[in-house]
């Protein structure tokens, strides 16, 4: 099969969209070698993560054929098509919630849609942006073959807000980057202490991944960590993730508190060091008021790390039947819930079990034999 790719974000994002793009692609190519994968993308990147798409025989990378459609926006919604022509590939799919206009319907149309945030959670969208993520999606799901839901929660987003038949969706869960994998246990033990040294970690702490916004909530995470303070359950916080205002309204809280001894704010982490800080960890905690999934609670499970997060949304299936669910607003039960993870040593030993076995439902390759069993059913 030859089968293209809307591939900006896995040559250009190095966050969520990204993870899931690289991810995909790689998994595709390690287990269907046979198959060709066409990535169009505008601009590539001399990001070592991308290395391998350059350099595999499977993956041809495509960039646009006129040099102003580098710097167009309109490139990926439009002038795309005349490329994807010429690769002569039968499956398009786009990996984050567009497709190109006007795709000729002799190729078949994929579409995975994440989330749908901007449709829950307005507030956290200027009004222009949300119109035009919500009409590129309606396009999208309207022009696919298929959509491809990250979650059940997604789909019955997607039928909700969007009135999309059901019998469109489909729902594929995502896998994470090979190196969390347990198969890869000795060589990340083998390097935490080294990584630790080298972003000043503590030897105690739990641990939060993500980006710094208030829809996921660092902030509620810290007043839990401030009211184990001085008691014999205190614990440090290792927190990796950037962001703008609310990131700052964060950093001031914790010195308004004197909390800075116990809080490790990280914002720039290289993701080759992510598995070693995750195993280190002694409780992962996702406090997210919304996602489409939560890739960071599977990093977690896989590295054999308990894990809490939140009640409702798509949490329970990422983080499986014995992960610790909370009220994301409030802090009390947060801290709650690490004590009695931290005094209780066959809980953490059973969740720590559980969770390595529910994040085999992810593993790379039952993940991929689904995306080709997709693919095939277009053909």
């Amino acid at each position: 099969m030859n089968i293209g790719f809307d591939a900006k974000r896995a040559f250009n994002n190095f966050t969520g969209l990204g993870n899931y793009s690289r991810t995909l692609i790689e998994t595709l190519a390690q287990f269907y070698p046979e198959n060709t994968y066409h990535l169009f993308t505008p601009k590539l990147n001399t990001n070592p993560r991308i290395a391998d798409f350059l350099e595999n025989p499977s993956i041809k990378v495509h960039t646009p054929a006129f040099p102003l459609n580098k710097i167009s926006p309109l490139w990926r919604s439009f002038f795309i098509n005349e490329d994807i022509l010429r690769s002569d590939v039968s499956i398009f799919h786009g990996l984050s919630h567009e497709l190109p206009i006007g795709l000729p319907k002799k190729i078949k149309q994929v579409v995975t849609v994440h989330d749908l945030i901007q449709e829950r959670y307005p507030e956290y969208y200027n009004a222009v942006d949300r119109k035009i993520y919500t009409l590129k999606l309606q396009q999208a799901c309207r022009q696919s073959n298929v959509v491809v839901a990250i979650s059940e929660q997604t789909k019955n987003d997607l039928v909700y807000f969007l009135k999309i038949d059901p019998q469109k969706i489909r729902v594929i869960y995502q896998s994470c980057d090979f190196q969390f994998s347990i198969d890869n246990g000795n060589q990340i033990e083998n390097r935490k202490s080294k990584i630790e040294n080298r972003y000043d970690l503590p030897e105690n702490y739990i641990l939060y991944v993500g980006t710094v916004n208030e829809r996921k909530n660092l902030l509620t995470l810290v007043k839990a960590v401030e009211q184990l303070k001085n008691t014999p359950d205190e614990i440090n916080l290792v927190a990796i993730g950037d962001g703008g205002a609310y990131f700052k309204l964060v950093q001031d809280y914790m010195v308004q508190k004197k909390l800075e001894k116990l809080i490790y704010l990280r914002p720039k982490v290289d993701f080759e060091d992510m598995p070693a800080i995750y195993r280190a960890a002694k409780i992962f905690i996702y406090p997210s008021f919304f996602e489409g999934f939560g890739i960071p609670i599977i990093e977690a499970l896989w590295s054999g790390v308990p894990v809490i997060t939140s009640i409702g949304s798509c949490f329970s299936e990422a983080g499986g039947k014995n992960s610790i669910y909370i009220n994301p607003h409030q802090p009390e039960v947060i801290a709650e819930a690490i004590k009695k993870i931290n005094n209780d040593s066959d809980l953490r030993q059973m969740m720590i079990t559980s969770g390595r076995l529910f994040a085999e439902n992810f593993r790379a390759e039952k993940i991929g034999s689904e995306w080709i069993d997709l693919y095939k059913s277009l053909n």
